[in-house]
């Protein structure tokens, strides 16, 4: 004895192949983003553009000097850069950049725009409040006389807020004349 169904055995079949397919095809969807990781960013910009004498920290030891063209024309972008020079000593120019948003475990980069003529060894240095050196590099820029980008390489945060971002620069009887220009510090987890 068979029974029969109203609309009949084949509107049934489609029925149940549909309610198939689309469950397959949502079992497929989960299953392509459940592994997928998005990544998060924040980054802090700063040019010299909006009032770089109290927005900057200048320091300088033995025979340096430091400062900032404002509306000079020698900026990588915008109007101002900083800059820094040094014949028998040392001189930087830095900035607090904040990392409350940032999770603790998050890596970070710093990047600054640098011309010179002549060649020279710049730094880059990342300090916390308690003056502890948390990342520092060295690169030589090639003299060129065209701003270059001096990047670090990624540095665990570990929690620090905030980071004090640094470029230095420093001679011993040579002198050195670099601009800056364009930091950017970018955290990512």
């Amino acid at each position: 004895m068979s029974t029969t169904f109203p609309g009949g055995r084949s509107r049934l079949l489609r029925r149940l192949g549909a309610i198939a397919g689309a469950a397959v095809v949502s079992a497929a969807l989960l299953a392509g983003t459940a592994g997928v990781a998005h990544a998060s960013l924040s980054q802090v910009q700063d040019g010299f553009e909006v009032n770089p004498q109290s927005s900057w920290l200048v320091a300088t030891g033995g025979a340096a000097s430091a400062g900032f063209d404002v509306g000079a024309g020698t900026a990588r972008s915008g109007r101002n850069n900083g800059w820094l020079f040094a014949t028998g000593g040392w001189a930087f120019e830095g900035f607090w950049v904040p990392t409350n948003s940032v999770p603790r475990n998050a890596q970070c980069a710093s990047q600054f725009y640098m011309q010179t003529a002549g060649g020279a060894q710049v730094g880059i240095e990342i300090w916390d409040a308690n003056a502890h050196l948390l990342y520092s590099t060295y690169p030589w820029l090639n003299g060129s006389g065209a701003y270059q980008a001096v990047d670090t390489a990624r540095w665990n945060l570990n929690g620090v807020n905030p980071v004090f971002v640094k470029a230095i620069v420093g001679a011993n009887g040579s002198s050195r004349f670099i601009r800056l220009d364009d930091m950017t510090t970018q955290c990512y987890w």
